[in-house]
């Protein structure tokens, strides 16, 4: 029998993030950076992607294609997932894969940012997370992501000291959606934990910064429970250019559906209306 996996489910709720390591084996990895690869070579020639900023995006739901499937609601994933939720996750869907380099700048991914007022922020342990599932080695190396620390419970996005992430191949890492993230980060050669300006990133000369490992291969999935919280993320999901042409793209037959909520509680953003005020 598989071993369990333990998740830090206090971290996460007072940090706003928490790191899993050892998820995947060196083989899997490898595994899925060829499928990844697979995926958007077969996306170039049918068009079914965007590229944000350096970064190619596969548009669709990954759960479409099998191999993708095995990864997206791998077991070790949903068994994370619903030891964090403490019941069946909601996966309805949102499952981004990346390759390249995207936008450095932080920011959140909750849909309502700025308002303190508003029910997003006034619950303690808001129900959604992303899952970021990266390919290569961050720890000593650089692309990686750049979380602050305890930002949950603020709107604004200069609260809470800012960290480099160390993860390595084969580990996740989980944030809160209000918790206040940057990916892509770039280390310093002689002050590799430094955490710079977002805006200096960029301008940092190559033979001052170290090193990515290889290409930058991620995987981000979110997953959350029904809740107000959570009809007011798909509200504005359905409402945003990028995520509406994810949906747009994304197709659910029957067995498909079956299979995914052998997994999961499954949400259908193509079909689904609010179900709370």
């Amino acid at each position: 029998m598989e071993n369990k996996i333990k998740v830090d489910k206090k971290n996460l709720d007072e940090e706003g993030y928490v790191m899993v390591k050892n998820v995947f084996t060196e083989e899997e990895v490898e595994k899925f950076r060829e499928v990844a690869y697979k995926v958007i070579a077969e996306d170039k020639k049918t068009g079914n992607y965007i590229i944000h900023r350096f970064a190619w995006n596969h548009i669709g739901c990954l759960t479409n294609n099998e191999e993708t499937f095995d990864i997206v609601l791998n077991d070790k994933i949903v068994q994370i997932a619903t030891q964090i939720l403490g019941e069946k996750p909601v996966f309805f869907g949102d499952g981004i894969l990346e390759i390249g380099i995207g936008n450095r700048g932080f920011h959140k991914d909750v849909s309502y940012t700025r308002d303190p007022e508003h029910e997003d922020w006034k619950m303690k342990n808001y129900p959604i997370f992303r899952m970021g599932v990266y390919l290569q080695d961050h720890k000593k190396h650089s692309g990686g992501l750049k979380v602050r620390a305890k930002s949950q419970n603020a709107t604004d996005f200069k609260t809470g000291k800012a960290k480099i992430l160390g993860n390595e191949a084969g580990d996740i890492v989980i944030f809160n959606l209000r918790t206040t993230h940057a990916g892509n980060a770039v280390r310093l050669k002689l002050f590799p934990e430094v955490s710079l300006h977002t805006s200096l990133e960029k301008r940092v000369p190559k033979f001052l910064r170290v090193p990515e490992e290889k290409e930058r291969v991620s995987f981000f999935l979110t997953f959350g429970l029904r809740s107000p919280q959570l009809d007011r993320f798909i509200n504005y999901m359905q409402n945003h250019k990028v995520y509406k042409t994810r949906i747009e793209k994304a197709t659910y037959p029957e067995e498909l559906i079956s299979k995914i909520e052998e997994k999961v509680d499954f949400i259908n953003l193509k079909t689904y209306k609010p179900q709370y005020k």
